[in-house]
This record gives C-alpha cells, structure tokens and sequence, in this order.
C-alpha cells in the first residue's frame, strides 16, 4: 500500500533523519577519536564536516520529498483538469460575486457554441435569454445549500437559439475565490417530448376515451372522457374490476376469446355493448393493447375506445329495415300470390255458374285474405319506417 502524504510528512522524516544523524554521527566521532587518538584540531574540522555533510544530505532529502509532493499535486491537478474538461456533461465554475466564468469545459463549449476561452470572458447572465436574467438575480441572492438541484432553466447559445437545461449547482472555491461549479444538462430533446406527449394526451382525452387495467382486470388509470361517457368519477372506477361496465349483452364466450388475446399478448378490437352509472347502454369500438415490461412480460393493459352508441343505433335500425323488406319481398312473392291466383281462378267460374252467390263468397273470402296479406305487409314496413320518421320529426321540432 503506497504511504499517504499528509501535511506533516515531510517536517516528520526530516526531523527522523536529523535525530538519526546526530545521534550516530556523534557517536562515529566519539569512536574515531578513541580509536586514533585524534586530538581536538583534528576532531572539530570532523565536526565542522560532519555539518556540512548534514547539510548536504537533508538539502537533497528536502529537494527529493518536495518533488515527490510537487508532482503527487500535479498529478491531483491534471486528473482534475482532466475528468473536468472531458466530463461528457456540460460544466463550468463561476465566481459568486461577479458571476464570471472562470472555467468551462469541452461540453459546455460545444453546448453553447463557445471556445473554451470565449467562455472566460462571458457571465453566467449572458447565457440566458432576456427573460430569464431577472430570476437568474433572485436565484443568486437566495442561494444557500452546498448542493442544489436548480430546476429546469431556459439558455441560449452563442447563436441566439433557446433551449432547456437542468441545472445542478456546488458551491466550491476555486484560485481562492468563492465560486460556484454548475452542471448545465441539455433536456431539451425531452422536455419537447414531453410537451408532445401532453399535447397528444389532451388531443386523445377530448377525442377517445382511454383507460389501463392490471392483469388481473382492475382499473388503474381512466381520463376524463371515459369518466364522462360512463357516468362514472375516477374515483368511482379505479380499482374496482372493468366488468363494472359489463350490460350483458355480450356471451361469457365473447369476454373469454377477449382475455385469452390480450394475456397472450396480442391486440383485440371489437364493438362492445357497456353500461353507464344510471344503467343506460351504450356502444364503444374498442381496441385493447398490452403492455409488457422489460422482461417481455405483459403486466397491464390500455385500452382506447371511442363512443359509436349513434352509430350502432343507426346499424340496428338498418338492419330492422332490411329485414322488414326481405318479410315484405316474401309475402309479395308468395303469400300475395296464393289470393291472386284464386281470384283468377273465380273470374273463369263466373262462365259456368248462373247463380253468381257462390262465387260471391269465394270472391269475398279470397278479398278477405288478400286484405290479411296486405296488412301483414303494411305493418312489416311501417314499424320501423315509422318510428324513424317520427323520430326525424321530433328532431326537426326540437331543433
């Protein structure tokens, strides 16, 4: 593990090394001079060279140390310099008291159109717009926290375009000035995503209805046209199970072919019969989509459906006609003609009878059922073309 230099490193091993020095250079005289007999001119030129040695040996141990700490702060230095100037987000360091910049790095050169040196020369007021210079102001005066998130900002480049930042903040100091370090993060691209994504859902919330179940069909979401084409609050609807809507009308069959769709990941789309609050039915053409979470997994369900009950009403009514014309066609093609060809018949008779009283009968019995057919007939296309031409005068009285 390499031995960590703190501020008293250095005084510490100095002062190590001069304890050493004296203690055995003093004992190395003492044994020289026993041992050879040195008289005292001799011993204290030894001395005189033993400081000077002493100082020779701690000048390059000093020399030594203070390089290793100059390049040890060097070294913090540039890797400072370095993960600054290459950090991918944009970043810069301002002073407080002239909001002048003082340092920026690549990102926020490239961001703002500015050279790194252009960008010393400009305040942080002049990258925003006119519009924001005055919160910008307030923003400074208040500002209190080491750390801060500043929120969503709107800036401008070198070229006059706008765009959105989130700003996060530090205080810090810098060439000994109180300062501030500020991470500039672009989020234009999705803050205009997320103004097409408000836009959109308002566009759908007047238009569709929408809402989102969990898998195990229970309301989690509904927007307000579906509140107001069921009847229901939102309140009202979420949790509770989505058969809350259900009329009847549909088969056990229909809502099981449904689901197993739906949970197999697939999208469906049918007409459904509903009711609202007040039990009042109504029509929708749904289209339920599912929802799968990273794991591929479906986990919830939207569906968006649009009111058609009009429309469906006007299909039905059709449909009634239809089949009121095909019972019509009918009795003109068969039961009309059994009455016909018997009248027929009797005109032929009328030659070989004198006495016309029977023929009276049979003519009257055959008018008779003629009259049956004809009403039969009336009344199949009179019962829906009738309420339909009420219903239009209604209309046209109340409009």
């Amino acid at each position: 593990m390499k031995f960590e230099e703190k501020n008293w490193t250095i005084p510490i091993i100095y002062l190590a090394v001069g304890i050493v020095w004296i203690g055995l250079s003093d004992e190395l005289l003492f044994f020289l001079a026993t041992k050879f007999d040195l008289k005292s001119e001799s011993l204290n030129k030894l001395s005189q060279w033993k400081g000077f040695l002493y100082v020779g040996l701690t000048t390059f141990l000093l020399y030594y140390l203070i390089k290793r700490k100059t390049k040890s702060i060097e070294l913090v230095k540039n890797d400072f310099s370095r993960l600054f100037n290459n950090n991918p987000n944009p970043m810069l360091i301002f002073e407080i008291s002239s909001q002048k910049i003082l340092l920026a790095n690549k990102a926020a050169s490239m961001q703002y159109g500015y050279s790194s040196e252009e960008m010393k020369h400009l305040t942080v007021d002049e990258l925003r717009p006119n519009s924001e210079k005055p919160k910008l102001q307030a923003f400074l005066k208040n500002v209190k926290d080491e750390f801060q998130d500043c929120g969503e900002w709107l800036h401008q480049d070198k070229f006059g375009n706008y765009f959105y930042v989130n700003i996060f903040s530090h205080s810090t100091l810098y060439k000994g000035k109180q300062c501030r370090i500020v991470n500039a993060i672009n989020i234009n691209e999705k803050l205009m995503a997320e103004i097409e994504r408000e836009n959109f859902e308002k566009a759908l919330d007047k238009a569709a209805s929408v809402s989102i179940t969990g898998i195990n069909g229970h309301i989690q979401e509904v927007n307000s046209e579906f509140c107001r084409v069921s009847g229901y609050t939102s309140s009202e609807l979420i949790g509770k199970p989505i058969e809350i809507l259900e009329s009847g009308y549909h088969e056990p069959k229909f809502w099981n072919e449904m689901w197993a769709k739906i949970n197999a990941g697939e999208i469906w789309r049918a007409d459904i019969n509903n009711k609202t609050k007040s039990a009042k039915d109504y029509w929708v053409d749904v289209v339920i989509s599912p929802i799968k979470n990273h794991q591929g997994e479906v986990y919830k369900f939207m569906s968006i459906s649009y009111d058609i009950t009009e429309k469906k009403k006007l299909e039905i009514t059709q449909q009634k006609l239809l089949d009121d014309f095909t019972e019509y066609a009918f009795q003109t093609s068969h039961e009309l003609r059994g009455p016909l060809t018997s009248m027929m018949g009797l005109t032929v008779l009328f030659k070989k009878y004198d006495d016309p009283t029977y023929l009276v009968e049979k003519l009257k019995s055959t008018a008779d059922k003629m009259d049956l057919v004809i009403r039969k007939m009336n009344d199949s296309l009179s019962r829906t073309a009738l309420s339909l031409i009420q219903e239009k005068r209604d209309n046209q009285s109340s409009g």
